[in-house]
This record gives C-alpha cells, structure tokens and sequence, in this order.
C-alpha cells in the first residue's frame, strides 16, 4: 500500500512541475513579435560595383526566367540561359570573390546548389564575361584560381577542361577527354562502339586535338581526380537574387 501512494506522489509532483514550467513559457504573442523583428532586419547586402550592379539588376527584371528565347537579356546576351531552371529568385545568389588575388573581385551568379551560372570580372572599367554553363558543360569553382569545365558532346565525346585564373584572364591549363570520333579518324578504334576502350583517352595542354596524346582510361581518371584533390571546390557563400535591392 505504501508503495502505490509513493508512486501516486511522485506522479503528482511530476504533473505540477510540468505544470509550473508550461505557465513559465512566454506568451505567444512575444514570440511572433521576436520572429517579426528578425524577419525584418536589414541584410547586408556586399557592395557591388557599377558594372556588376547593372548585370545582377537586368537578371532580376528579368524574372521569372522562362522565355523559350535562350537569350534571356538581349543587353547581355553571353548570360547563361540556365536560370530557366528555377522558379524562385532565392534559388539563384551572387557573390564577389577575389579569385586570382590580383585585388578585383569577381562576380559569381550561380545556383549553389549546382554549378556556376557566369562569371564576371572587371577590366579598365568595363565587366568582362568570362564564361557560362550551359546544359552540356558547367564549370566549377576551386582553389589556387583553378576552373574546371566538365562537358559532354556525346556517348562518345566527353572531357574535364582547366583553367586557371591569371589577372582576370582564363588560362587554359590542361584537357583530358574521351574522344571517340578522334579516335577512330587517327585509326586507332574500327568502330565508335569501342568508346570506352582505353586508345580513346587523351590528354592536351591546348584545345586543339593535334596535341592529343594518348592515354589509358586509369591515367585519365587519375589526373582528373589529382587536380580535384589537390584544389578542392570553393565553398562559397552567396546573396540571394531575392534579397537583392538595387
């Protein structure tokens, strides 16, 4: 019998401690006023210059991006027309970031969540584009000033292509790629089915494919994943176009 009443005391204290703490709790009303305060706080938006400013104004006028026309602001036509993939001003962002540390800050717009839409710099004045992604070929953002642009032509052509940013200009750096179609010109595969095989690798220090050298797929995966390792991607924090204010 003792044992059930301490039980039901000890219950009881249980319910008037919960009790106690529920009548402690602020009142509703304070709380939606702390969530209005913080909802209303001025962003700190970075200071843009001019040139950057009028590109991020025209995109922004120029939402919701879902024109069939690729050219989503006839002002700026080299603007990738990858915005039409979002539906919402707070899934595209900017940021200014000094790449190659010669003291200008880029431009970055970009889903963060994907890749880099375009990229400004500014030189004598003037923004200067220095690319966009675009369906099959996107561009990613690492360190020591490395851009690395993955694309894609077919099955049968496909490539990791890096730069390497030097005073506002890209510099190309080094090509590994699948070519089929190179492959079976150059008589080293007697069918395009053969893709995969390893005398469809190569690697370049130029665009141009009479600089083609012939690797095997491990040499090529390898090099690929030595200048992923040894410049990892920028984790970079970005303004939303939705908190943009001109």
């Amino acid at each position: 019998m003792r044992k059930i009443i301490s039980i039901i005391l000890c219950l009881l204290f249980v319910f008037c401690l919960s009790a106690c703490s529920y009548n402690n709790q602020p009142e509703n009303n304070s709380i939606n006023s702390n969530s209005d305060k913080i909802a209303t706080q001025e962003i700190n938006l970075p200071l843009l210059h001019s040139e950057y400013a009028l590109i991020i104004d025209k995109i922004v006028k120029a939402y919701p991006w879902n024109d069939d026309d690729l050219t989503m602001v006839p002002e700026n036509p080299e603007l990738s027309y990858m915005y039409r993939r979002n539906s919402e001003l707070s899934e595209v962002g900017f940021a200014l970031i000094d790449l190659d540390g010669n003291g200008q800050e880029e431009l970055i717009i970009s889903d963060p969540s994907k890749f880099v839409y375009d990229l400004y710099t500014i030189s004598n004045g003037k923004a200067v584009h220095l690319f966009d992604s675009g369906e099959r070929y996107y561009y990613v953002l690492r360190e020591n000033g490395i851009v690395e642009n993955s694309w894609s032509g077919s099955a049968a052509t496909s490539g990791h292509d890096f730069y390497k940013l030097n005073d506002g200009k890209l510099d190309f750096v080094e090509r590994i790629t699948l070519d089929a179609y190179y492959a079976l010109d150059a008589g080293l595969i007697n069918d395009l089915s053969e893709a995969n095989e390893d005398n469809c690798f190569f690697r370049s220090n130029s665009e141009d494919e009479k600089d083609y050298k012939a690797i095997s797929s491990d040499e090529a995966i390898k090099t690929i994943e030595n200048y992923q390792n040894a410049n990892k991607e920028l984790e970079i924090e970005y303004t939303f176009l939705s908190d943009y204010k001109k």
